[in-house]
């Protein structure tokens, strides 16, 4: 059985988005719930119904292999498994034994598996042509995690999945996958939307070493971004919220419905930029009597779940944060939502807590809407010679 969520006691609406208060996970199985008001879970017949229809992406870039097959063998069986991998492959071959390990884990399971490199020239002519010819250059589509998670859609939509959850390759512990995994397929039916999204809260997080564990409430970069996020709102709507508490979330699933119509931001921005974008055209483009937002007349749900499970992963630095928050905060900056006072704020939080002294950088943009993903997968898997397609 399923999570058992805790159903939202609030949401507030900008435009057609609508954000919903955190839906807390209160039970990791759902077994022998009583029918009851507040929670809401699945069944065994429609947990497997919509894990067969959720595609889980795993971008991954040279990560500790032991860390990688904890996380695939921990996505349930149901859902199609696709890993995109940005990893070496020389001196030391590290895409092919994230491959083989993959490949074994059809073979054991029988489960469908996909997995494509970010570096394959192959994509070069897939993409010529379409929308995404900017994603690639002379060697393959460039690196970024934005950029690995829109192969991810495309790969998703050519299996004809209903739905798409992304899950970070760096966590240390399987059952956190698992559980968010659940709490996709248990949001995204409690959504009950044409265009919704899930994104995971975690309970806590940590990073190794070991010796310098601390169980934080909230990442480093995503406490600074949620309280921009939610000054910026505030400042245009002038009625004061907190109600984004998952600008950074990296583990998150939507409709692909959603996914292929909204635009994608490359590398680091990526997660952030998803909600601003839709902000952006769905709130302040509807104000402002424009007419940008794609999702009418449903609009936009957007659920925010605190999971149990704490996040461990390995420490990577501070470069790597400040670069993370630039470009994450960098989304807000050159949006509408960026009032003079909303970007002073962001440029001394990146001097403060940084040490950024730049100004952020633009996130590159990338529109899938004039893309056909049936043609531009069946010809990257046909010229490809490092792709797996099993199961």
């Amino acid at each position: 059985m399923g999570v058992v969520l805790r159903v939202p006691l609030k949401f507030e609406k900008f435009g057609a988005v609508s954000f919903y208060d955190v839906s807390e996970v209160v039970g990791l199985n759902g077994l022998s719930l009583r029918e009851r008001g507040g929670v809401f879970s699945l069944n065994g017949h429609g947990l497997e119904e919509y894990a067969s229809k959720t595609a889980i992406v795993i971008p991954v870039k040279d990560e500790d292999l032991n860390v990688f097959e904890g996380v695939i063998r921990a996505v349930p069986l149901a859902s199609p498994l696709i890993v995109v991998s940005a990893s070496s492959t020389s001196p030391i071959d590290v895409y092919e034994r994230e491959v083989e390990l993959t490949k074994l884990l059809n073979n054991l399971t029988g489960r469908r598996v996909v997995v494509v490199h970010q570096r394959d020239k192959a994509w070069v002519e897939a993409l010529a042509g379409t929308s995404l010819e900017d994603l690639v250059d002379s060697g393959g589509v460039r690196l970024g995690k934005g950029e690995g998670m829109i192969l991810g859609v495309l790969v998703a939509a050519w299996l004809k999945a209903k739905y798409v959850g992304f899950i970070d390759s760096d966590n240390y512990i399987p059952g956190a996958v698992s559980e968010y995994a659940m709490s996709y397929y248990t949001g995204l039916a409690m959504a009950n939307s044409k265009y919704s999204m899930v994104r995971i809260i975690w309970h806590y997080k940590g990073k190794l070493p070991t010796e310098d564990v601390i169980f934080r409430k909230r990442g480093r970069v995503s406490v600074n971004t949620n309280a921009v996020l939610n000054y910026a709102l505030s400042s245009y709507r002038k009625i004061e919220t907190e109600i984004v508490k998952s600008a950074n979330s990296g583990e998150h699933a939507m409709s692909l419905e959603l996914a292929l119509k909204m635009p994608w931001a490359g590398r680091f921005a990526v997660e952030t930029f998803e909600l601003a974008a839709l902000l952006e055209s769905c709130y302040i483009g509807l104000e402002l009597g424009f007419r940008e937002c794609n999702f009418l007349p449903e609009g936009v749900k957007i659920l925010q779940v605190e999971t149990r499970n704490p996040h461990i992963h390995a420490e990577k630095g501070d470069t790597h944060l400040a670069q993370m928050a630039a470009e994450s905060l960098g989304t807000i900056y050159y949006s509408a939502l960026a009032n003079e006072d909303v970007k002073v704020l962001i440029r001394r939080i990146l001097i403060e807590n940084y040490f950024y002294e730049d100004e952020p950088p633009t996130p590159l943009v990338y529109r899938l809407d004039n893309v056909n993903p049936q043609s531009v997968i069946s010809k990257y898997l046909a010229e490809s010679k490092l792709a797996l397609d099993a199961g």
